[in-house]
């Protein structure tokens, strides 16, 4: 049983479904699984795009007619090692040239459409690719029937992306783009609900009076990695000496969770 309800780690088991997210699920759901290549899932810093892009590549994962990989952080020194990389996710050899890579992945995505399955490529932190593996991405989407494309992609990635993909010269991969999302911070219905499942979903009690969380709202303006650093530390906390959680605990724990950040950062 999980006893951190707090954590602010991409775990799927610990991600409250707010409305919002469960039309981002459905509209990758509809691109995967109708073959449309491309979508993006953005948003600013601490909105949960990795821990939504986690879940759906578990999801995704647990087919059996599903080829899925998870690249978290891209950090390649060029478009062939990026390359390299999703070949050998899917157990395809390296290749020495870019052609006969291309060739091998594109061998292999035809295997898969033989056999009625589907090869999905989820990348988180999207905004850190640089140009030409952006245009990887493209040339990617282009091994495609008549009908299908044999690649899914789906990009996480916080705003620089969408700042990147507006450059003239990323046209023809923007408009691949298929019902792309955007995350926005939680309501504070959606806290009180969200602070509600993490306890449920850790097996422990919900300590938190409705003021603390207005609170806690108040001063994250509803980002969930916000919300999560400050509930964690007035949970432990509380915890510690048995008490419910205030408004006042609510604000020494942000008080803390701003002073452990800037440690970390000196």
């Amino acid at each position: 049983m999980l006893k951190q309800p707090f954590s602010i780690s991409p775990n799927p088991h610990l991600l409250y479904l707010t409305s919002a997210l469960q039309v981002t699920l459905e509209k990758v759901r509809f691109v995967v699984d109708s073959r449309q290549g491309l979508t993006a899932i953005l948003g600013d810093v601490g909105l949960g795009k990795s821990s939504i892009i986690r879940y759906l590549f578990n999801e995704y994962d647990a087919r059996d007619e599903v080829a899925a990989t998870l690249i978290p952080s891209p950090n390649f020194p060029s478009e062939f090692a990026f390359l390299k990389k999703i070949c050998a996710d899917f157990g395809l050899p390296a290749r020495r040239s870019m052609g006969d890579q291309e060739n091998e992945l594109r061998n292999f995505l035809v295997g898969l459409y033989t056999e009625d399955k589907v090869c999905v490529v989820f990348i988180d932190e999207a905004q850190r690719l640089p140009g030409r593996q952006l245009e990887l991405v493209r040339t990617l989407l282009n091994f495609e029937t008549d009908e299908t494309k044999l690649i899914q992609v789906v990009l996480s990635a916080q705003l620089e992306l969408r700042t990147k993909l507006m450059d003239s010269s990323k046209k023809a991969l923007r408009s691949r783009i298929f019902a792309p999302s955007m995350l926005a911070p939680l309501s504070l219905n959606e806290t009180e609900e969200m602070v509600e499942f993490r306890c449920k979903q850790a097996g422990v009690r919900n300590t938190f009076t409705k003021l603390a969380v207005e609170t806690l709202y108040t001063l994250t303006g509803g980002v969930p990695r916000e919300l999560l650093k400050i509930a964690a530390v007035a949970w432990k906390f509380s915890e510690a000496d048995g008490h419910k959680i205030t408004p006042e605990l609510i604000t020494e724990a942000a008080g803390e969770a701003v002073l452990a950040v800037e440690q970390e950062n000196a």
